[in-house]
């Protein structure tokens, strides 16, 4: 036997030994219950050496992220760019929420719009006033329609 094997025997022998007299110790103390507790806590000993022993797989190496030709330069666009452009998502969201977010974020923002492309009757874009302020907004469709209206404007000007 060589020296490396009559190591491990010794500490297998040793270590059933002490799990033996724990076990008896226990039920010494405490009966029945005192054997349960000490079997549960070596059974958790047993499964925490085993968890360090056993070797599993090698991990996945991780891949390298694609470096930017420049990393000092930024993209060319970003949504902090635009505060405006996130306003008005943030608005046509709240929109379809919320009647009075509509009535009084939204409606405004196209009636500005509408103004500012020349079309004086901005009002018939958006719709009439709803009576319920609490109630649900437009539909997405009435939206679009509304934005589609809007972007054919400069058009029908010509």
């Amino acid at each position: 036997m060589t020296r490396r094997k009559g190591r491990k025997a010794v500490a297998v022998s040793a270590t059933v030994i002490g799990i033996a007299a724990a076990l008896a110790g226990g039920y010494a103390a405490a009966g029945a219950a005192g054997l349960i507790d000490v079997a549960t806590l070596t059974a958790l000993g047993v499964l925490i050496v085993a968890r360090g022993a056993v070797r599993g797989p090698e991990p996945r190496p991780v891949r390298e992220k694609k470096q930017r030709r420049d990393p000092g330069r930024r993209p060319a666009l970003e949504a902090a760019d635009f505060p405006a452009y996130t306003a008005i998502a943030s608005d046509l969201e709240w929109a379809r929420m919320s009647r009075r977010h509509y009535e009084y974020g939204l409606r405004a923002r196209l009636a500005r719009v509408a103004v500012a492309l020349g079309q004086p009757r901005a009002g018939d874009l958006a719709g009439p006033k709803a009576a319920d302020a609490d109630g649900p907004g437009p539909d997405l469709a009435t939206l679009e329609r509304m934005i589609a209206a809007l972007e054919t404007l400069p058009e029908a000007q010509k």
